[in-house]
């Protein structure tokens, strides 16, 4: 029994050895990709006609779109693929 259960806890800790390689090579592409979006981000926000677009957007448009954005996070994390996979994300 003691050497079934040694062997059963050799097995898990080479498990969660993976699982955490998993995540920090998950967590290096996070990064990567958030990077590129601030980029994006910058260069869209660097065009005048951008901020001035920006500028004349009521206070009500980025909350909604906040809103909206928060929530497709949250079903993505939750792992549900619903309608987000048909608008090309």
């Amino acid at each position: 029994m003691t050497q079934k259960l040694c062997r059963r806890l050799g097995e898990l800790e080479k498990i969660s050895a993976a699982a955490a390689a998993e995540r920090e090579r998950i967590r290096s592409q996070d990064h990567r990709v958030l990077d590129e979006l601030m980029a994006k981000a910058e260069a869209w926000y660097a065009v005048p006609e951008n901020q001035e677009w920006l500028a004349a957007q009521p206070p009500e448009y980025f909350r909604n779109s906040l809103q909206q954005l928060k929530a497709e996070l949250a079903e993505r994390a939750a792992g549900y693929s619903g309608s987000y996979g048909t608008r090309g994300f």
